[in-house]
């Protein structure tokens, strides 16, 4: 049985003026598929999926979601922007909201659904990343580890065909970093399809289908996560993992 493709990406290109930060991206994301993209700061990672929820405006190529059609051209980002959720490393919530509230907007403004259905909804949710308890709480009594899991839930809540994620953990602390890579893991052994940009290498290594690694606004390698860390086909992955002392000549 041929594996269902959710998302295509074919010869995507940004420039920022004489900049070139994509230089034809080539990329196909499968229903239920755990896509990580590595790469250096500043090769394009972030720039990418900021594109692929027409969070930037691309230059050339094609962003087709099954279903929907070719985005920005067929059908408008605005029409799918809760079908492709995101989370960003810096939270985004809204500081004179407490919880609950930065969860129901979404769902009830921009998708017009029952405030009820979504707060039973998100109740779930919030009992799920264990922060029920802090659902009348406001952003400035959460630690961080806390907010970027009430930000996951509010993407969550607009019932998104796939989620991409921006190095979520890079503004944690250390020790909050593990409870949300769990919450990351739940999703993605209950099959959600994501596109996850991170510098965790070893969460990585256990939740990716696929590795996609990035350099200077190019895929330069994709691969399963047992041949990327046991045996990257370009120098540049080799360097770029030996650098986090993951890869040493054989």
């Amino acid at each position: 049985m041929k594996e269902e493709v959710l998302l295509k990406v074919r010869n995507l290109k940004k420039s920022y003026g004489e900049i070139e930060a994509l230089k034809g991206i080539d990329l196909d994301v499968k229903k239920g598929e755990v896509v990580v993209v590595l790469g250096p700061s500043g090769c394009g990672k972030s720039t990418f999926l900021r594109c692929l929820n027409g969070l930037e405006n691309i230059k050339e190529g094609e962003i087709t979601l099954k279903g929907h059609g070719i985005l920005g051209k067929e059908v408008e980002f605005e029409k799918v922007r809760g079908t492709i959720g995101m989370v960003f490393q810096s939270y985004e919530l809204f500081p004179h909201m407490n919880v609950i509230n930065n969860i129901l907007l979404g769902p009830t403004k921009a998708q017009n659904r029952d405030k009820e259905e979504v707060t039973k909804q998100a109740d779930e949710l919030l009992k799920r990343v264990g922060l029920f308890n802090r659902k009348f709480a406001y952003p400035r009594e959460l630690s961080g580890g806390q907010k970027q899991r009430i930000a996951i839930v509010r993407a969550l809540c607009m019932n998104p065909e796939i989620m991409l994620f921006d190095e979520v953990t890079a503004a944690l602390d250390p020790e909050m970093v593990r409870e949300v890579l769990l919450v990351l893991l739940e999703l993605a052994q209950n099959g959600m399809t994501m596109v996850v940009v991170t510098h965790e290498l070893e969460f990585a290594k256990h939740v990716a289908d696929k590795i996609v690694f990035m350099e200077e606004g190019t895929i330069v390698e994709v691969s399963t996560p047992e041949e990327f860390f046991s045996n990257p086909k370009t120098e540049r992955a080799k360097s770029f993992l030996a650098s986090f002392d993951l890869y040493k000549e054989k």
